[in-house]
């Protein structure tokens, strides 16, 4: 067993061994080489005896279990979802706040006292009651806060990826209970099961649709942050578009982050059916934009949308999506309020920013993002020659890509504002053909 106690910047941390007589302790900090001691006992009995007793001396110490599973609230719990509710219409006023710590600190809920602690900076003593609210380690749960409440939380297995035993369901039910979830306003998923993780995250999001926050939660990110150490064609977030319009109606910020497994009997990342009348934002970051996606994507029902970025990918992992593809988005009618526009990650930059120069959407654009694709001189060229096609341009994204130095001169010098940092040579060992690949392939 792990224990760890934060001291300012450090992590101080204990592992627990028990091993039949023997009883072995390992200690360290962050950034600082480990230290080990072991002792062989009588009698197993007499070790875990010696075991129980250090243990809990780190818990009276503050140390904690990093995976803990943490513990649901009873059903008695005093709430007000009235004034849950005045606070989620109202998540920066620190008032709304305070009249709901008034009506829990009546009420015994300790809750109460860590909302008046945490607006009073009295940051010691807020940790305490922390302590003793019974939630999750941060292996499996950590969360933002605003005035006592979480303002945002982030669902991940950090412990144990290959765990099979592991129910995220459980995970999601223990913390969307808890009264500090009331007021959530952004909700991160990332890597849950390795195996499991297409139906995990629907499972979390089928939870979280149980409890009222859900209804008014402004942005959602699946896939979160799971780039760090795993590629995106091991991540699948699952056929997730219907229970996102239904759970997370209000959401105006949407994040997703995920590739495909084509052997699995069922749809590994599914876009069809998204609807949310609020939405302004939305980012797919995926190396498997395939036709049917893309479809998708554009006829999803998002009337205030104006922002968005599509990642495509690599046709090894079925990115098929083609130019034809983009018709609607080009001409406007997809999403008519569009004024930032990202198409990354592809194979057919090239023909993408050709497109772009002659499309309708062109005039109404502010941001215009080509990053991590294959772009070379020939759709530099067609940008430049048509600079007057993007009157209201401020901001220009050409980075890794594959453009010459000259030709980013050239860029920049119709587009002052435009960035090209980090390009990429191109592949000639295939065959001794030149070969242009996406930043993002698997």
């Amino acid at each position: 067993m792990r224990l760890e106690l934060a001291k300012g910047t450090s992590t101080h941390w204990f592992e627990l061994i028990l091993d039949n007589k023997k009883f072995q302790k390992l200690w360290g900090q962050t950034n600082v080489a480990s230290k080990q001691l072991s002792k062989t006992y009588r009698t197993p009995a007499k070790a875990k005896t010696a075991h129980d007793a250090f243990h809990a001396e780190l818990i009276a110490k503050g140390y904690r279990d990093p995976a803990r599973p943490g513990v649901a609230p009873a059903k008695d719990t005093p709430r007000n979802p009235a004034l849950e509710a005045a606070i989620r219409a109202n998540r920066d006023d620190p008032g709304v706040y305070q009249v709901y710590a008034d009506w829990l600190q009546q009420q015994g809920n300790p809750l109460g006292e860590l909302i008046v602690l945490s607006q009073a900076n009295k940051k010691a003593a807020a940790a305490r009651i922390i302590d003793k609210l019974g939630f999750p380690g941060h292996e499996l749960a950590k969360m933002g806060w605003r005035h006592g409440m979480w303002q945002w939380l982030r669902l991940e297995n950090n412990h144990d990826w290959y765990d099979t035993s592991f129910d995220p369901a459980e995970l999601a039910r223990t913390v969307f209970a808890q009264p500090a979830c009331a007021a959530l306003e952004e909700l991160r998923i990332g890597m849950l099961r390795w195996d499991h993780n297409d139906t995990d995250v629907p499972a979390v999001l089928d939870e979280a649709k149980k409890f009222a926050w859900s209804a008014d939660l402004v942005s959602l990110r699946l896939g979160d942050d799971v780039d760090r150490n795993i590629n995106m064609a091991h991540h699948c977030i699952g056929d997730v578009a219907k229970r996102i319009s239904k759970t997370f109606p209000r959401l105006r910020r949407l994040f997703l982050h995920s590739g495909e497994e084509h052997w699995r009997q069922q749809e590994t990342f599914g876009l069809r059916g998204l609807a949310l009348p609020e939405l302004r934002e939305l980012t797919i970051e995926t190396c498997s934009l395939s036709k049917a996606r893309l479809a998708a994507v554009l006829a999803a029902k998002l009337p205030k949308l104006e922002k968005l970025e599509l990642w495509f990918g690599s046709t090894d992992y079925h990115a098929d999506a083609s130019i034809k593809g983009l018709t609607k988005l080009l001409d406007g009618s997809a999403f008519p309020n569009l004024r930032h526009l990202g198409l990354c990650n592809a194979e057919l930059e090239n023909e993408i920013a050709i497109a772009l120069t002659s499309s309708k959407i062109a005039g109404k654009l502010e941001s215009l993002d080509l990053s991590r694709g294959t772009l070379t001189e020939l759709g530099a060229e067609a940008l430049i020659a048509s600079a007057k096609s993007f009157p209201r341009l401020k901001a220009l994204a050409l980075d890794r890509n594959f453009l010459s130095a000259q030709t980013i001169r050239a860029v920049t010098a119709k587009f002052p504002f435009a960035t090209a940092e980090e390009q990429k040579e191109p592949d000639d060992s295939v065959e001794g053909e030149t070969h242009y690949y996406v930043s993002v392939a698997e």
